[in-house]
């Protein structure tokens, strides 16, 4: 067993020499020999003073045994407490003067807890020596233990009233005393207390009260706790809380004592002494207790055990014994202390209790758990947000069967809320969402509720998804049960709400929003097993996919759909499995059996045209001619490059194909008219004239122009593009298509088409070149000696003239037209326009204005190329920033990123850039999710179009509470 450190001590006064002198004066005479030289000299000799009264120095006292001890206990920086007395001796070695003498233990804080506990271990020590020889040596024994008066344990109620009555203090002085002895160990000041006392008792009363006080002081506070029994004046050093003036030793006014806590009761004079205005239940425990103080250790153990492992700060402030105070009562069986603030005591209880020190912590953690079970037991309580707060907190480091007592506790409470009312369910739901953010205890609580009252955890769940009215609310709130509550959703009325929810977002007048939702829904319950990492919610979302494909089948009317809303169906088109197909009836079958033909064209491949091909050719008449009727609605405005493929099966006719022996037989006349019906005024029938050439199915099997298609393409011109050929950019486009058979084709239909002049143009070919050779050559004369002249005439004449059309000076659309014109119009005078070209004779052409000051710089040159005078016209315009608009969104939110849904237009620019917080995430509208810290966060929303003209930010601000 290791043996406990011995106490050390020192003898200091003034002698012929010392342990650090080797001449006369004050010094450590003797010491033991485990005190450090420097401790001695820092710590220990500064206390070593003793400031005889002065009222006895001035009438020159001789009688040394009227002089009070001074009595100094303090604690030192290593925590060591020190216990030292200093006396009066009325002559030193010399016998001429006057000294005092100081003698002073040294316990080592790993012993003096039992000094702390035991006051008169401090108090009443007999065994301080008043003088020493030192030719006894310089060396004292290091101590076992501390000689003390053991005695004066016990304290009887009349020797308490007549201490107390003797100094003048009532219970208000005693209280207020009391709080200022602990207030100074924490707020650093001194409290200098002034007895109406003889000099000569003043001590041993000061110690008769230091009693009292010290026993009515916390434990924690007694281990920092320094006091002086006696000095002539207020003594500043560092450690003393409690000093004990001579009457008469503070001087009026002194502003360093005014700004400590005085109490001089010789004059009745008090400073800072008031209480504060608060409840001060302590104190007046304090005072009952005052004739049998050690009553108030079983209190004092209490705060102790509480305290442990608390910061030194913490645990010295006056408000902490409070607060402790109040819990003990509680525990003691105060009710009426707990009921008027349950959150406040569990509060209390929780701040002082951690994962580190549950176990040690017993008293406190046992009375945790009698408060709970108490409000347990009480059939009408309620807990408040505060009181859930606190056991929550409390969980957290909680031993296993206190866990299990606050599941108990919170699903008992939450069954309470949600049956006390109709309206029960809203307070229910309130102690929920305080156990967000706890995973597994929400996980736990709700699947302990639903095995002890599966209607409530029915109605809690139901009443969350009444909250859930779009497809992206009711999709957050499947991934909250997902990550909140894996046991619910495996449970088959999960399901039902669910089903429940999806079949009402389904009910809509808009089959293209009801497809959207279908749509979306159906992904996310497709790959929410793989995205939760979770295949044990196959059955769950197989169960409402198969719910959401049946009913659709029984609400969906094809002749209804347009192409995006085919689009939309993939998710039922693309792979009809054999699950859906159990469930449907007939007309179903018939029906997703149309509409996946109608997918497959719409969305095919080129080498899927063979499955598509048979596909087909397995309809019967009826079901051909609906299907092909509903390709050439959904195609009407889709007409063009991208769908050709797709148009040809509206007009295909497999009987027909197979009568004649051909792979597949077309209407292609038919096929024709369509296209050139719903692209009327455009060039579109000629590009797809084009794209046929190298199509087989407009092709024989020797890769030449089908006979059938021929016949129809030659109609076709004949009866609605007679004159085709003539305009230029089609002859152009046509004969250069990438097949010979239809160039050649093409070219005879280009002759059909030419007047009676071309077609004996064509007849009399060579005998027209001759004639033409010479025609030609004649007017190269004329040419080449007419122009060379006419420049010259053009130099040397006068400059051009330019008129400008007036401009406005500011503009209000984005476009502005210039017209200028040359004197006459001349036609042979080109006018130019900052330079570029524009035209001759006569200019009109619109430009588009930049954001700014536009300038335009007109001139005329003619065929000399002599210039006229610039003309300058500005043209001012403020082009319009980019329309941003954001979709609703909270300002408070539990999630950890939210979905921002902007939207940008701007006349200039069909697909404005959008920015979030200087970052570009899109174009014209947009779905960012925009992660978020804890607390408040501003999202700053911007776009700017081609131009760059950037709008105005919006900032939006979004608190984060986890």
């Amino acid at each position: 067993m290791e043996s406990r450190k011995p106490i050390q001590q020192q003898y200091f006064t003034r002698d012929r020499e010392g342990v650090f002198r080797t001449n006369e004066g004050f010094d450590t005479v003797a010491k033991s020999d485990g005190l450090d030289s420097a401790f001695i000299k820092t710590t220990l000799n500064p206390f070593c003073v003793y400031k005889a009264p002065k009222e006895l120095m001035g009438r020159n006292e001789e009688n040394v045994a009227l002089y009070p001890e001074s009595l100094v206990v303090f604690h030192a920086d290593n925590g060591d407490m020190v216990l030292s007395r200093s006396c009066y001796v009325g002559a030193d070695f010399t016998g001429q003067r006057s000294a005092s003498f100081t003698h002073q233990f040294v316990v080592p804080k790993e012993r003096k807890e039992a000094f702390l506990r035991e006051p008169e271990r401090v108090l009443q020590i007999d065994s301080f020596q008043s003088a020493y020889d030192i030719r006894e040596g310089k060396v004292l024994p290091e101590l076992e233990d501390i000689g003390y008066n053991k005695a004066v344990r016990s304290r009887s109620i009349d020797r308490t009233e007549l201490l107390l009555s003797r100094l003048g203090i009532d219970q208000i002085r005693y209280q207020q005393l009391i709080y200022a002895v602990m207030a100074s160990v924490a707020n650093k000041k001194k409290n200098f207390i002034v007895l109406d006392t003889d000099v000569t008792d003043s001590a041993e009363l000061a110690k008769d009260l230091l009693d009292l006080i010290y026993r009515s002081i916390p434990y924690s506070t007694r281990r920092y706790l320094g006091f002086m029994t006696f000095s002539s004046e207020p003594e500043g050093k560092q450690g003393l809380h409690i000093v004990f003036v001579e009457k008469g030793g503070i001087r009026q006014p002194d502003r360093n004592v005014e700004r400590e806590h005085l109490f001089d009761f010789s004059n009745q004079r008090f400073i800072n002494t008031e209480l504060p205005a608060q409840e001060h239940s302590l104190l007046d425990t304090i005072w009952k207790q005052r004739h049998t103080l050690d009553q108030l250790d079983p209190l004092f153990e209490f705060m102790d055990e509480a305290l442990q492992g608390t910061t030194n700060q913490a645990a010295i402030k006056v408000q902490t014994y409070y607060d402790l105070h109040t819990l003990y009562e509680i525990e003691q069986g105060n009710e009426a202390l707990y009921e008027a603030n349950r959150e406040a005591a569990l509060q209390g209880i929780s701040s002082y209790v951690n994962a580190d020190n549950v176990a040690s912590k017993v008293r406190l953690n046992q009375l945790f758990v009698s408060l709970l079970r108490r409000d347990l037991m009480n059939g009408e309580f309620l807990p408040s947000s505060d009181y859930v707060k606190c056991l929550l907190q409390y969980y957290a480091f909680a031993d296993e069967g206190v866990k299990s007592l606050l599941n108990s506790c919170f699903i008992i409470f939450i069954s309470r809320a949600a049956n006390r009312s109709e309206e029960g369910m809203s307070e229910a739901a309130q102690i929920f969402d305080q156990l967000l953010g706890r995973d597994s205890l929400f996980d736990s609580v709700m699947s302990g509720l639903y095995t002890q009252q599966a209607g409530t955890a029915e109605r809690y769940v139901a009443y969350r998804m009444a909250k859930a009215v779009t497809v992206n609310t009711i999709m957050e709130e499947i991934r909250f049960w997902v990550q909140h509550g894996e046991s619910i959703v495996q449970q088959r009325f999960f399901a039902n709400e669910v089903l429940k929810k999806v079949k009402k977002l389904l009910q809509t007048d808009s089959v293209h929003k009801q497809l959207e939702a279908a749509n979306a829904l159906y992904r996310y319950f497709d790959e929410l097993p793989e995205r939760s990492g979770k295949q044990q919610y196959e059955d769950f979302c197989g169960q409402l996919k198969l719910e959401i494909r049946l009913d659709l089948l029984d609400t969906l009317q094809p002749g209804n759909l347009e192409f995006e809303d085919i689009v939309q169906l993939g998710f039922m088109l693309e792979k009809v499995d054999q699950e859906l197909n159990s469930h449907l009836d007939k007309r179903q079958k018939q029906m997703i059996h149309l509409l996946s033909t109608i997918y497959k064209v719409l969305l095919m491949s080129k080498r899927e045209d063979s499955e598509l091909v048979k596909a087909i050719d397995r309809l019967d008449t009826l079901d051909l001619e609906r299907i092909q009727e509903y390709l050439k609605k959904l195609l009407f405005t889709r007409v063009g490059p991208e769908h050709f493929s797709k148009i040809v099966y509206a007009f295909y006719r497999p009987s027909l194909g197979h009568a004649s022996g051909y792979e597949a037989e077309f209407d292609y006349y038919g096929l024709l008219e369509y296209i050139s019906s719903t692209t009327h005024g455009s060039h579109t029938i000629y590009d797809f004239l084009v794209w046929s050439a190298e199509d087989t199915r407009f092709l024989n099997m020797r890769q030449v122009m089908d006979a059938n298609y021929k016949a129809a393409v030659s109609k076709y011109f004949d009866n609605h593009d007679p004159r085709a050929f003539r305009d230029k950019d089609v002859k152009l486009k046509l004969l250069a298509t990438p097949n010979e058979s239809f160039v050649t084709f093409f070219k005879a239909v280009k002759l059909r088409q030419s007047g009676k002049l071309v077609r004996f143009a064509v007849k009399n070919r060579r005998k027209l070149v001759r004639t033409g050779l010479v025609v030609a050559a004649l007017v190269i004369l004329l040419v080449v000696f007419r122009n060379p002249i006419s420049s010259m005439i053009a130099y040397l004449g006068p400059a051009p003239v330019i008129v400008v059309e007036a401009l406005p000076v500011e503009a209000t659309a984005s476009t502005v037209t210039l017209q200028a014109s040359a004197h006459n119009a001349d036609p042979d005078i080109k006018l130019y326009v900052n330079d570029q070209l524009m035209g001759s004779g006569k200019i009109s052409t619109t430009v588009d204005l930049q954001d700014g000051v536009n300038v335009f710089e007109f001139k005329a040159v003619n065929r000399g190329g002599k210039s006229s005078e610039v003309i300058k016209k500005q043209v001012s315009y403020a082009m319009p920033a980019p329309i941003v608009t954001i979709e609703a969104t909270p300002d408070t939110t539990r999630n950890s990123s939210i979905q921002l849904k902007v939207g940008a237009a701007d006349i200039h620019d069909p697909s404005p850039t959008i920015f979030i917080n200087g970052q570009a995430v899109g174009q014209t509208s947009v779905s960012k999710s925009v992660e978020l810290k804890t607390g408040e966060n501003i999202i700053e929303i911007k776009a700017s179009n081609k131009q760059g003209k950037m709008s105005e930010p919006i900032l939006k601000k979004i608190k984060y509470e986890k």
